[in-house]
């Protein structure tokens, strides 16, 4: 006799089982960014999304490539540098959203927004590091992404 409790257990369990195995894949957002070409490209299990120009490092600050993820995210970033601050806002020189994703040292690098529009659309080298976007373009992808979210910053 305990044999059939068992049994319907194993039967629930695999029924249960082949019911999760039937739900739709998670989507697997991936951000690629070619420092050569000033794009940064926004994937979802391997398909382009969007294609988004960006702003770099200058000559003197490189933006450092390799194979990083993100680490942590602000929808409302505060600027600091030094005594100065600057609240959360279009005039804030990162933006509207920033997305760290490489701690070098004491330095670290994001992905974010730019008080200075000009920049992006020129894909320049401007930044100390950083990857400068459109404030409305780097909206779009802070919802899309989240903490663990791999960023692949390239030379080509």
């Amino acid at each position: 006799m305990p044999v059939r409790p068992i049994l319907l257990a194993c039967l629930a369990g695999a029924a249960a089982f082949g019911a999760i195995a039937d739900l739709p894949a998670q989507a697997e957002p991936t951000i690629e960014i070619s420092l050569k070409k000033r794009y940064l490209t926004l994937l979802d299990n391997g398909k382009v999304i969007a294609k988004y120009p960006v702003a770099i490092g200058a000559p003197e600050s490189p933006t450092p490539a390799g194979s990083y993820s993100i680490t942590k995210m602000d929808p409302a970033p505060t600027y600091h540098k030094g005594a100065k601050v600057i609240a959360p806002g279009p005039k804030n020189p990162v933006g509207v959203r920033y997305m760290a994703y490489v701690q070098i040292g004491t330095g670290e690098y994001a992905i974010h927004g730019t008080a200075w529009p000009n920049w992006v659309k020129l894909r320049s080298a401007v930044s100390l590091g950083c990857i400068r976007m459109l404030n409305n373009d780097v909206i779009q992808v802070f919802n899309r992404v989240e903490v663990g979210t791999p960023v692949l910053v390239t030379n080509n």
